[in-house]
């Protein structure tokens, strides 16, 4: 199995630049690396300067990965052989929207060969929450980070630094900092540990993921049926108070007091309400709940759910 790692910054923040660190850190350890690079116009670019580093890099020019190029990412990781040793690496670009982009990475079954991402969150610790009204993107891309690493430092006061630090401690606790070398012996230490394992199950597992040697993954997903028809304020009440576990919820429902119809539900974080959208479904079509999250609790879940009975 291939450790799969997401790569996120705002524009500008230095991820490529990370990366030529990085792979070379990579190579010494042993571990073969792979890229896919997402960005609106250069891709092509940074490719070849990534691949004379050594690496196997596939650009895709164009849109977000978690939108527009999202069917093009698919087809390139599901294209990927089961090569143990080695390292996937998706760099996309800075307007990328992090949580959708997981939900597909977590919940396609076609991606066996890939453990659960890991999400590396590059900052430029100079400019971080000094984007106005990008502000809210650059702090979104912090929310479901398990890494993170402070670029251009060299330009900051202790003090700056260190509200910075605190700044995004305060977004995501959970986040550890990190450098290219740090980084390297993470991702070496668990291409090894997977080394003799083929495919990571495909069922749809709330908390966490753990493999040999103490790695921990902890993006998960899981899809729970929701009653055939529920009380509408009480299902909006539900949704508004999913734990923060829960980084992206959505599904389909259908209302007591509308029972004919069926809608699209969306829960997107830092938004106040529910979206709602009708839809017309596939006829077997049932009401379900899909949750995307960290360490979140299935027993919750489930209890919570049973509530708008």
């Amino acid at each position: 199995m291939i450790p799969l790692v997401l790569m996120a910054g705002f524009l500008g923040a230095g991820k490529t630049r990370f990366l030529t660190t990085l792979i070379p850190q990579l190579l010494e350890r042993g571990v073969r690396v792979r890229i896919v690079l997402n960005d609106f116009e250069n891709a092509k670019i940074d490719a070849a300067r990534l691949g004379e580093l050594d690496a196997l890099v596939t650009p895709l020019n164009g849109e977000c990965v978690c939108c527009g190029s999202l069917r093009e990412l698919l087809d390139t990781l599901q294209a990927v052989p089961n090569d143990p040793g080695s390292v996937m690496l998706i760099e996309a670009n800075g307007a990328t929207e992090t949580d959708e982009l997981l939900g597909y990475l977590t919940t396609d079954t076609t991606l066996t060969q890939f453990t659960l991402p890991l999400q590396l969150t590059v900052i430029d610790a100079a400019r971080w929450q000094k984007r106005w009204w990008n502000n809210t993107l650059e702090a979104a891309q912090i929310t479901t980070a398990t890494h993170v690493h402070l670029n251009w430092t060299d330009r900051l006061s202790a003090d700056r630094r260190r509200a910075v630090e605190q700044g995004v401690a305060s977004v995501n606790a959970r986040a550890a900092f990190t450098t290219p070398a740090a980084f390297a012996d993470t991702l070496q230490s668990l291409a090894e540990s997977l080394r003799h394992t083929e495919r990571r199950a495909t069922q749809g597992v709330a908390a966490v993921h753990r493999h040999a040697h103490g790695h921990t993954h902890p993006f998960g997903s899981v899809a729970l049926p929701l009653p055939r028809l529920v009380e509408r304020a009480r299902f909006l009440a539900f949704v508004q108070a999913l734990p923060s576990a829960v980084v992206r919820a959505k599904g389909l429902v259908r209302f007591a007091d509308q029972p004919a119809d069926m809608f699209v539900w969306n829960r997107v974080p830092g938004r106040k309400k529910v979206q709602l959208d009708e839809s017309s479904p596939h006829a077997d079509a049932e009401a379900t709940a899909l949750f995307i999250g960290v360490g979140m609790s299935l027993d919750d879940l489930e209890a919570r759910i049973a509530g708008l009975e």
